[in-house]
């Protein structure tokens, strides 16, 4: 059995917002709508996208990247603070950009990490370890859907 239309375009608008892809945020929207998706069902499937992403990034920071060596440094922990972006920030979103398919995030979080001086090894290993997220996230969905 498969998802509706209606739920299928829901999760895509919340998996487009949750990678920060606007043109893909914007097409979902559209064919969500098309599908008679309320505001309501929308802002619910952004918020509960947000939520998802930012328990990924709690998870990813406080056990994925320590299992890489990667750590959050004081003037890191200052930027982030300020709002700056980080190497870390931009792991993240690497990882993110990737979990959910979004070529075009991806693209330029990508563009980001290495203008930030992130290498190629490192940026493999960061998607290394979003596949296997991924992979361990595969094995508790609902089989039902």
């Amino acid at each position: 059995m498969s998802l509706p239309n209606k739920e299928k375009e829901l999760v895509a608008v919340g998996a487009s917002v949750a990678a920060g892809c606007r043109p893909c945020t914007n097409y979902h929207f559209k064919k969500a709508r098309a599908e008679r998706a309320s505001d309501e069902e929308i802002k619910q499937a952004m918020l509960d996208a947000i939520a998802v992403r930012d328990a990924a990034k709690r998870i990813m920071e406080s056990l994925g990247f320590r299992l890489l060596g990667l750590k959050l440094g004081p003037s890191e922990m200052e930027d982030e603070a300020n709002g700056v972006t980080t190497r870390m920030t931009e792991l993240v979103s690497v990882a993110s950009a990737f979990a959910v398919n979004c070529k075009i995030s991806l693209k330029k979080h990508l563009a980001r990490a290495r203008a930030l001086g992130i290498g190629d090894d490192e940026i493999e290993e960061v998607l290394e370890l979003a596949r296997f997220i991924k992979g361990r996230a595969d094995s508790y969905c609902c089989k039902v859907i």
